[in-house]
């Protein structure tokens, strides 16, 4: 499937590798696939979400809030709370990394919707060594979740509804909107996007351009 693939799609594949290291998550998710294509504003499809104001800045906040609210910690209206008792998270952990170096209290990340071990992206093992979560994974080869490769294959449907030859970023951008994992639509929720609505905005703009 991915020979289909276009160079610029190709790229956004590749690119939410960078991103879910960047985050120092252990997986790769819609999410991570979603910040990639924002890396491309002006691509068909893209170029619908940045009209409407999302961003890749935008987006990075949106899901450190999400995977940060589904690890179980602590954000940033818990931490308003603590300091009206007093209780400062930012000077406790600026302390902590003093004695004990930057990152100290930072947990092993774990996706959020964890499936079973799998096959790494379309098909590939993942190395011997190679751990589905923490430190490990983003040291080496970071898994594509099952959802991350729902979406990839819902990406292949979306060409071929359209009579596409190609698959391209539109096609992403298209099946990340129908996806129906949680971290996806609570990524959108904190973007303001309704996935539905929007979907008909990035349908409606292919057909003006087509």
């Amino acid at each position: 499937m991915f020979e289909r693939f276009t160079k610029e799609a190709r790229d956004t594949v590749r690119g939410a590798q960078e991103e879910a290291r960047d985050m120092r998550h252990g997986w790769i998710g819609t999410e991570h696939l979603l910040l990639a294509s924002l890396r491309r504003p002006e691509d068909p499809g893209v170029a619908t979400l940045t009209r409407l104001g999302v961003t890749a800045a935008s987006c990075r906040g949106a899901v450190a809030g999400v995977v940060t609210a589904r690890n179980g910690a602590l954000g940033p209206e818990d931490a308003e709370a603590l300091r009206a008792f007093g209780i400062d998270l930012d000077e406790i952990s600026r302390k902590a990394e003093e004695a004990f170096g930057p990152g100290a209290l930072d947990g092993a990340p774990e996706d959020p919707e964890p499936g079973r071990r799998q096959r790494g992206v379309f098909g590939r093992r993942s190395r011997d060594g190679d751990d589905d979560s923490g430190a490990g994974a983003v040291r080496g080869h970071i898994p594509f979740s099952p959802r991350a490769k729902k979406a990839l294959e819902l990406t292949l449907r979306e060409a071929v509804a359209r009579n596409d030859r190609r698959i391209g970023s539109e096609h992403l951008t298209l099946a990340l909107l129908r996806s129906d994992d949680r971290i996806t639509a609570a990524v959108f929720d904190r973007l303001g996007i309704v996935p539905k609505d929007v979907r008909e905005l990035v349908l409606a703009d292919l057909r003006q351009a087509a």
